[in-house]
């Protein structure tokens, strides 16, 4: 098959020239195919081009469709976060509260979000800080309960 836009001459049942990559249409069984051009065979090194200065050679600069985008970490993981690490330094049950709640509304508003928000691992991390802090408080009011009825059992 022969390319419409730059004559290469492509394998049958090709969809896309080797060459340029424009589509192929399949000729009819009767149309009589170009000659085949002689070309000379491709360079294997690109040609050099001049680099701007400060610009590291070899390294080419992104296109702008290419940049990339920051996006925004959710608030709500941002506090459950910093409130876990409250809870097991100077609030234990106050901030644990508030990391767990947080943490399930941040990971929440990120879903509905359709990745215009990140920081599920941030909210993750301050609902497991807050979990893991009310569930050692729990065990702490249990076994000091358990202590108090000890005590009042061996004073009576």
């Amino acid at each position: 098959m022969v390319c419409a836009q730059c004559g290469a001459v492509s394998d049958e049942g090709q969809r896309f020239c080797y060459n340029c990559g424009a589509r192929l249409e399949p000729q009819a069984a009767g149309a009589p195919q170009a000659p085949a051009q002689t070309a000379p065979p491709p360079s294997l090194t690109p040609p050099v081009q001049p680099q701007p200065l400060g610009q590291p050679v070899g390294y080419q600069q992104a296109p702008a469709a290419y940049s990339t985008v920051a996006v925004p970490n959710s608030n709500l993981a941002i506090i459950s976060l910093v409130s876990g690490i409250l809870g097991w330094v100077l609030l234990p049950l106050i901030a644990a509260i508030v990391a767990v709640i947080t943490g399930h509304m941040a990971r929440r508003e990120i879903r509905q979000s359709g990745g215009q928000l990140a920081g599920d691992g941030l909210a993750l991390i301050g609902m497991i800080l807050g979990y893991a802090q009310l569930a050692l408080t729990f065990l702490g009011v249990c076994a000091g309960l358990f202590f108090f009825i000890i005590a009042i059992a061996a004073s009576m």
